[in-house]
Parts: structure tokens; sequence; C-alpha cells
């Protein structure tokens, strides 16, 4: 009788996961509206670009949302982070 609670518990568990999917689109709008305000994604392709990894990008997201005072839901943040990953970085999310 325990594997039924278990069997319910996995079910709800992984069918909520596609509610914590990061929205590209909307991680594209805010980038749009806050990150072109101070440079260009020239940034993102240079050869001498500074973020390396996936845990960089994530800092360096996390450091402007700060910087510019801009407040950005951890929702938002994720939905920026992997927009830039998946238009310029292109990094395995391990």
């Amino acid at each position: 009788m325990k594997l039924i609670p278990s069997i319910a518990f996995c079910f709800v568990f992984l069918s909520s996961l596609p509610l914590f999917a990061a929205d590209i689109k909307n991680g594209k709008e805010l980038h749009g509206e806050s990150c072109l305000s101070c440079h260009t994604t020239a940034k993102y392709t240079a050869e001498t670009r500074s973020i390396k990894d996936l845990a960089s990008l994530e800092a360096q997201v996390k450091r402007c949302d700060y910087s510019l005072g801009i407040q950005w839901f951890d929702e938002d943040i994720t939905d920026v982070i992997t927009y830039l990953n998946n238009d310029y970085y292109q990094f395995n999310e391990e």
C-alpha cells in the first residue's frame, strides 16, 4: 500500500515540470527592454567574452539585474539566461 502514495507523488511532481520551463520569448523581451540599453549583442559573440559557462552567464545576468535595479523575478532571470544561452552561447545545461 506504500506504493500508491509514492506513485501519486511522482505523478504530481512530474506533471508539474512544464510549469518550470523557461519562456524564451519572455527572456528575449526582457533582454530587449533592459540589457540592450547598456550594450549590443556583439558582446555575446566577441572572442574576448568573459562568459565561459552557464554558471558565469547566470552570475552575470543576476549581477546586471541587481546593478540596474531591475528587480526581475527568479523566473524572469531564468527566462533571460535561457534566451541568451539558446541564441548566443549554447552551453550544455547539465
